[in-house]
């Protein structure tokens, strides 16, 4: 969840727009949360849903202070100025992205392939994936 750098943390119920992402990995949309929270009907006004597949975009948006609060990917995030992430949401309220990779049958060079597979797994690999936001799969 990203502010404008600096600025006190709000309560959801007193920002006055709030952007959020709707699509891809978000199953059923953001406005779920809020249910859950016991906040939707207060919020709905207050909600504004950023384009599927915005990457930074709702960064940015806080950053230039055209929205208090954004709701994000952290990996997404952490390279936009401007910002404090102030963490994720609990972890109950999180969709997980599970990234995947496999060495295909018919792969030019499968042993370089391993190679990387291999080197995604190791505790340097581990240290660069949770320093760009996302949390690496336990070999």
């Amino acid at each position: 969840m990203p502010l404008q750098s600096e600025m006190p943390v709000p309560s959801l119920k007193l920002a006055p727009k709030c952007r959020s992402r709707s699509g891809s990995n978000m199953p059923v949309g953001d406005t779920n949360v809020l249910d859950r929270l016991g906040i939707a009907n207060e919020m709905k006004s207050k909600t504004v849903f950023g384009p599927i597949g915005g990457g930074a975009a709702i960064g940015i948006l806080v950053a230039n202070g055209k929205v208090e609060i954004g709701v994000h990917n952290i990996h997404e995030l952490i390279p936009v100025a401007g910002i404090e992430i102030v963490g994720p949401l609990p972890g109950d309220l999180q969709a997980t992205t599970v990234f995947a990779a496999a060495i295909m049958a018919g792969a030019k060079d499968a042993a370089a392939s391993k190679v990387l597979v291999d080197f995604l797994r190791t505790p340097e690999a581990a240290a660069v994936i949770k320093a760009k936001g996302m949390e690496p799969a336990n070999p």
